[in-house]
């Protein structure tokens, strides 16, 4: 796990703001992993974030993960239990769906790298992607990908619309939500597998959460690097997407400590 102060530099100088992308940031429930169990929701400190705003509360938490709903909602501050989530009332949301090399497993040479990376493991994990992209995009064009920081990919599809798959009832927009998805990953369970019980639950779970893209991996010390479309996607060597994710830690680990020296000469502990 990283020390506190080299994710408070990551945060403080590193942290891209990709609001261009997810521009209903304001309208997702965001939520800090401190550690051991120890979870901050930031919509009961400030109802409406923004990217900037959570940047400051990221140098200040120091979280080891920093995540978001997959659903957009009209009071993100009320967002609590599946039960109590009505009043919170949701306005659409991205579908997203979580690959792992292990739930495509073949053959190869497996080997961790200081960061606890297996290369084999991703390059599974990247032609798996692929594979359930183009299938997607059958359905939807606005479709990103993300490096999860570790053994996988995260796919978001932000145009996915639950009447393409559900009837919605005003009544339970939440179950309308929920419908939907569980469709949709029925569908895509039947054409390209790769869904265990646990990522098929999860890619169904309207109340769940996925990490915020180009934050920080707590865990690998890698950055939930934002890759793009297939097409871009497809363009990457797994060194590329390596490169992308470690370039700013090599940047903080070897340029951080002459920079501050000019430009933030107090302690950064305890910085808001």
């Amino acid at each position: 796990m990283l020390d506190p102060n080299m994710i408070r530099r990551f945060y403080l100088q590193g942290y891209r703001d990709i609001s261009n992308i997810w521009e209903k940031i304001g309208q997702k429930q965001i939520k800090l992993d401190l550690g051991e169990r120890n979870f901050r929701k930031l919509n009961n400190i400030r109802n409406r974030l923004n990217f900037k705003s959570l940047k400051k509360f990221c140098v200040h938490f120091a979280p080891v993960h920093v995540y978001m709903s997959a659903l957009n909602w009209l009071m993100p501050e009320r967002v609590g239990s599946k039960q109590k989530a009505k009043h919170a009332y949701p306005v659409g949301g991205e579908y997203v769906v979580d690959i792992d090399s292990y739930l495509f497993w073949r053959p190869h040479s497996h080997f961790a790298d200081r960061n606890g990376v297996c290369v084999g493991c991703l390059s599974i994990s990247q032609d798996s992607t692929l594979r359930l992209v183009e299938k997607i995009e059958e359905n939807y064009s606005d479709i990103h990908i993300v490096f999860s920081g570790e053994r996988g990919f995260h796919v978001h599809v932000l145009d996915f619309n639950l009447r393409d798959w559900a009837h919605y009832d005003e009544r339970n927009p939440l179950k309308s939500h929920e419908v939907a998805r569980f469709l949709y990953t029925k569908q895509l369970k039947s054409v390209c597998g790769g869904f265990d019980k646990h990522h098929f639950t999860l890619s169904a779970d309207v109340m769940r959460v996925i990490t915020v893209p180009e934050s920080l991996n707590g865990e690998t010390g890698l950055i939930c690097s934002h890759l793009g479309n297939r097409r871009d996607f497809e363009m990457l060597s797994i060194s590329d997407i390596l490169w992308k994710s470690r370039a700013k830690q090599f940047f903080f680990n070897v340029e951080w400590d002459r920079l501050v020296s000019h430009a933030h000469p107090e302690p950064l502990v305890g910085r808001r």
